[in-house]
């Protein structure tokens, strides 16, 4: 069934794709807090009145020479282990909590060099998307099925149109700190088309927990004064803060938004069953990745590199040519999956002085290659995007399937593989 869904998404794709451009809605904008009105905190307290506004197919084919050829996409049993009474949705691995009527959380952290210092979270989100919010600077979108397990995550930054796409991905709650509104889109007109409402998503610009001194104060939301030379603060996000915002009729996303994590988490990833080993026959090896953010019409890049550790069974993270390491477990970010998706990033202009570029990166309604790392190999693949789901296919038109574990996904300009393999 789950086969049948995706080759049908891949066949609307295509015929969409041949009657009508596709919209280019895509990156960055501005982060400019004084910029908009709509970027002003809320400093209502909890039990009083809130001041609201309104809103504002193509068939991967086999290849031959040096490209990775997948012969199989299913699962070798190994040691049978129990897999216990639940299943994260996100990783396929097994679960203490039930998250079966939960909804994902995906929450914009910062990525530039200011923010390295104190970033935290990462390691421990289940799904990472990275692509380039700017010229040379990255920006994540991490997800996670189970938010109270999370400690913190520092720190959370201003939403692009594609993390609205990433979001619904896995039906998960976005949240970020404001959002892009330039002369290439609004971000909250397009989140109000999408969700229903300006406040469809977290905007902790505005909400009393995440944006008030005092609530900062009580719940941790609030820190680093003084620290980042390009913000006032760093804003955390933090679970208790989070559980009380959900439970508060006042805040925006309860009132006016969705209002709500309860749901049920798309199953846009496929893994093999729990207690069997991704088959990676017919792959090439792969134990260095090396990736060069760029966009078109720049200069400039972020430099990113995996290297796979066999006796972890995971690709390490680098940046910056150094260990991506979490600033509070002091952990190496580490991932069993490493996807690569290949699309069309493009530098514009924002029309705003002061922030004068972003970029834009085509992640609806569109196709493209993509790489698959796992277990020190590499397969080529297809990936299929509406900006509502997303589809995965190998070499062999079957839809891929992962290993159980946690999973990056990069979106990079199709320039990547200009200088050729990009792996060894």
């Amino acid at each position: 069934m789950k086969q049948s869904t995706n080759r049908t998404l891949a066949a609307l794709l295509a015929i969409v794709m041949a009657v009508s451009a596709c919209l280019a809605f895509v990156s960055c904008g501005n982060d400019d807090p004084a910029s908009t009105t709509e970027n002003k905190p809320i400093a209502t307290l909890p039990g009083g009145d809130t001041t609201t506004t309104t809103a504002g197919q193509p068939v991967a084919t086999t290849t031959t020479g040096s490209t990775p050829v997948a012969t199989t996409t299913t699962g070798t049993p190994t040691t049978p282990v129990k897999p216990g009474s639940y299943v994260n949705p996100l990783t396929g691995e097994p679960s203490v909590k039930d998250l079966s009527n939960t909804r994902p959380l995906a929450i914009v952290v910062d990525n530039n060099m200011n923010a390295h210092p104190n970033q935290t979270g990462l390691d421990q989100a289940d799904i990472l998307y990275e692509a380039l919010v700017a010229p040379g600077i990255t920006r994540f979108l991490a997800v996670y099925a189970d938010y109270s397990a999370v400690d913190s995550v520092c720190n959370i930054r201003s939403g692009r149109d594609y993390h609205l796409d990433w979001a619904a991905f896995h039906n998960a709650v976005l949240m970020c700190h404001g959002a892009s509104n330039t002369v290439n889109y609004d971000f909250y007109s397009l989140a109000a088309a999408r969700l229903g409402s300006r406040w469809g998503f977290v905007d902790t610009q505005w909400e009393y927990f995440f944006s008030t001194a005092e609530a900062g104060a009580m719940y941790g939301t609030i820190a680093n004064h003084g620290e980042r030379l390009d913000l006032q603060y760093d804003t955390l996000f933090k679970p208790a803060a989070f559980e009380m915002l959900l439970k508060y009729p006042g805040s925006h996303f309860v009132a006016q938004g969705q209002g709500t994590i309860t749901g049920v988490a798309k199953k846009s990833l496929n893994f093999v069953p729990y207690g069997t080993k991704k088959d990676m026959t017919g792959a090439s090896s792969a134990t260095n990745v090396n990736l060069s953010f760029t966009c078109q019409d720049a200069v400039g890049s972020e430099k990113v590199s995996f290297t796979y550790n066999a006796d972890l069974d995971k690709y390490l993270r680098y940046q910056e040519n150094a260990p991506h390491v979490d600033s509070e477990t002091k952990q190496q970010l580490a991932f069993t999956n490493v996807l690569v998706l290949l699309t069309d990033v493009k530098c514009v202009s924002t029309g705003i002085a002061n922030d004068p570029y972003m970029t834009t990166v085509q992640t609806k309604n569109t196709s493209g290659l993509g790489y698959y790392f796992y277990g020190g190999k590499v397969i080529q693949v297809r990936w299929f995007s509406d900006g509502n789901m997303i589809a995965l296919v190998d070499s062999l038109n079957n839809d891929l399937t992962l290993a159980t574990g946690n999973t990056y996904i990069g979106y990079l300009d199709n320039a990547l593989l200009s200088s050729g393999q990009f792996w060894n």
